[in-house]
């Protein structure tokens, strides 16, 4: 495999609401950019609240490892996934949406992890996670498989700490061998220090300003030379304000396009993956971070995977022929 992606798999359920009010009274403290992990306590009102006050846009394949993933192969990469899911339908679903040959490093077991996203006309987006089997990995799980051959790992987070242990042990597999990139999320960035000895050693951290903070400090100058201590590169998400890029050397600033926006979903795991394709093409950093930002920008345009960036597109961001509209 060119790239294996470590990460919870989620079916995700797009929809669209007036108000994200009418969620509050299903137990989903629902508001813009917040992203909520419930149980099953939860699922029964959620979803009786969305069929009633809401319009499903999309049902599709997601998680952050898995999209990153996904815009890998639609550049021409061989990849692949490590993960979990259900022994259900919607594992089987997941499953055939997918256009990797090789699904034999996905675990099947239990029930599998769902998404419920959920954006307003005024593109306000809400996340409420159902997670169920997905981060049920362990050692033995990922103990089957042989990462050396690999080109590259890129791995991000699990609410179980079990499935972190099985992502500590690939790091210890990998190490001298195989160069790896982590987006924490909000998730693994909450822990703090609980997360460094899955970070260091990192070629390129992806995170946002917000999960920078919370992993290394109020400070955001101090934030980003203790991550740059521990790993080579910091892409730093900013949504709407673009991206920028820091090594211990300089700093690459790069300003998002105006576009339509439809559902920004998995916008931050589009730039991933245009970056990491880039990167590992031998781009400049400069140039591969201003298409993956571009890329992002377009991925929003659509509902789900519906935008995502194939060879030819990011192939046109690279040299600036790219559409933005």
């Amino acid at each position: 495999m060119d790239v294996i992606g470590i990460g919870a798999l989620n079916l995700d359920f797009i929809y669209e609401v007036q108000d994200m009010g009418c969620l509050k009274t299903a137990g989903a403290d629902a508001e813009a950019g917040k992203e909520i992990v419930g149980g099953d306590d939860m699922l029964e009102g959620l979803r009786d609240k969305l069929n009633r006050f809401g319009t499903l846009k999309k049902v599709a394949p997601g998680g952050s490892a898995s999209n990153t993933c996904h815009v890998l192969s639609r550049m021409g990469f061989d990849v692949g996934l490590i993960g979990v899911l259900g022994e259900d339908r919607e594992g089987d679903f997941y499953l055939k949406q997918l256009p990797y040959a090789d699904k034999g490093t996905i675990v099947r077991r239990g029930r599998s992890g769902m998404a419920y996203i959920v954006n307003t006309p005024k593109r306000d987006r809400s996340i409420i996670v159902i997670p169920n089997s997905n981060s049920d990995l362990t050692v033995q799980d990922v103990g089957k498989s042989d990462l050396s051959g690999s080109r590259w790992v890129h791995m991000t987070s699990y609410v179980k700490d079990q499935a972190m242990e099985a992502q500590l042990y690939i790091k210890k597999q990998i190490s001298g061998k195989v160069p790896f990139s982590i987006d924490p999320g909000e998730i693994y960035a909450a822990m703090g220090e609980k997360i460094y000895p899955l970070i260091d050693g990192a070629e390129i951290l992806f995170t946002t300003e917000k999960e920078l903070v919370m992993l290394f400090g109020d400070d955001i100058d101090q934030a980003r030379q203790k991550a740059l201590g521990m790993v080579n590169i910091v892409v730093m998400k900013k949504g709407k304000k673009g991206a920028s890029l820091f090594t211990n050397d300089n700093g690459i600033d790069s300003q998002a396009g105006k576009v339509r926006v439809v559902d920004n979903t998995g916008a931050g795991d589009v730039l991933n993956g245009v970056f990491l394709g880039l990167y590992m093409q031998g781009k400049e950093p400069a140039a591969a971070l201003g298409a993956a930002v571009k890329a992002a920008s377009i991925s929003t345009t659509g509902f789900g995977r519906d935008a995502y960036p194939d060879a030819k597109m990011v192939e046109k961001l690279l040299h600036g022929n790219g559409n933005r509209n």
